[in-house]
């Protein structure tokens, strides 16, 4: 399993499934999500709209980039300038739901905690590179929740039903993320249109052509960008100085006329 120190779930873990007891009445998180993905709107799992993200180059420890931009899911503060990678150290995460609670001695424990994960660029056959669930039951906390009442457990039992909902809510992303990740792994060069190119995003577009990106210091007559698809290794060569969003747009361009030329 891939490893990374920007993971706040251990790389070794491999999540556990279950069976969940429908609830009797929808819920109503639930419902906004799955009506917000039913219109075409990403949504956080609190149901606010998401921005759309921006194409990120990391430099590689092997020498070259790697263009890659978070899906709608992904919360980490991804910055294209830390230390250089390896490509299967790369992780997205999204926002972790939890359920903390307190010791009779007064510590604060977290049970149940859950999060979308994925290494989309892991090779190591374990599954990590769709997203997944890491669940992160903490069942080593050995100590007593105190002498409970009634009360005192209906009120944990309320709290463990939120957090299920929530569960149950996050399992809907994961559906739909997963998808998100099929539909992006069945696109081909030839089946995409200018309006493709326009609107996907870059890392999708480079996989579904097969380029990797260079980038050089300098080129004659100004040249900012240089499509090369006749070598051993078809690849993007940028200038080292452009902006991020300026390589964005220098991209599509090129794939634009890829694409139109096509016919």
């Amino acid at each position: 399993m891939p490893n990374t120190s920007r993971s706040t779930v251990p790389a070794s873990f491999k999540p556990s499934g279950g069976i969940v007891t429908q609830p009797t009445a929808p819920d109503p998180l639930e419902t906004a999500l799955r009506s917000a993905f039913d219109q075409g709107e990403p949504v956080d799992v609190e149901g606010n709209p998401v921005v759309e993200k921006q194409p990120i180059t990391y430099a590689l420890r092997n020498g070259g980039v790697l263009v890659e931009t978070c899906p709608s899911w992904c919360v980490l503060g991804h910055a294209p300038d830390h230390d250089a990678l390896y490509p299967e150290d790369l992780v997205h995460e999204g926002p972790e739901i939890e359920l903390p609670t307190t010791t009779i001695e007064g510590s604060r424990v977290s049970i149940l905690a859950a999060r979308i994960t994925q290494f989309p660029f892991s090779t190591d056959g374990s599954g990590s590179e769709v997203p997944y669930m890491a669940l992160r039951p903490e069942a080593s906390m050995g100590e007593a929740l105190g002498y409970s009442t009634p009360d005192d457990v209906e009120a944990e039992i309320r709290r463990t039903e939120a957090h299920l909902r929530d569960l149950r809510a996050l399992n809907v992303r994961l559906v739909e993320a997963r998808a998100e990740y099929e539909r992006q792994q069945s696109l081909r060069p030839e089946s995409l249109t200018v309006e493709d190119v326009r609107t996907l995003p870059v890392s999708v577009l480079l996989k579904a052509f097969g380029l990797k990106v260079v980038e050089f210091g300098e080129m004659p007559h100004g040249v900012q960008v240089w499509l090369d698809r006749t070598g051993p290794e078809p690849a993007v060569y940028l200038l080292r100085s452009l902006p991020q969003s300026a390589r964005e747009s220098l991209v599509r361009e090129c794939l634009t006329a890829v694409v139109e030329a096509r016919g």
